[in-house]
């Protein structure tokens, strides 16, 4: 009995759907209400990078051609590649690395500027 009830009722609505339907104008077809409204276009849809953050040498060990630096951690020598960049040289002055096609000396800052400030040194 409910599914002829169903059917009738369907059958019923039917003529109200097509009416629906052929009033719509020529350009706006219906939508479905439960659709996700598409992404708004931007003008600029182009992310753009942030820059790389600056490399900060941590140690050297100086032996001629075996030299090694430690930058952010990672130690390399002369020719190894890091994250990004490429070392080029290690001497006296700090590392010399390339990094998106431009050079860059690396040099040890001040032992006193790179200590954290604690309570107990106040």
């Amino acid at each position: 009995m409910k599914h002829a009830f169903t059917t009738i009722f369907a059958l019923a609505l039917l003529p109200a759907v097509a009416d629906m339907a052929a009033a719509a104008p020529a350009g706006h077809p219906l939508r479905d209400p439960f659709a996700r409204p598409a992404p708004a276009a931007s003008a600029s849809t182009q992310v753009e990078e942030a820059p790389p953050a600056p490399l900060r040498l941590r140690a050297l060990i100086l032996n001629g051609a075996h030299s090694l630096a430690n930058i952010d951690g990672d130690v390399l020598s002369a020719g190894d590649r890091g994250a990004g960049y490429t070392v080029l040289r290690i001497d006296a002055r700090g590392a010399l690395v390339v990094r998106n096609g431009r050079q860059q000396l690396l040099v040890m800052s001040d032992p006193g500027q790179a200590r954290p400030q604690t309570k107990d040194s106040e």
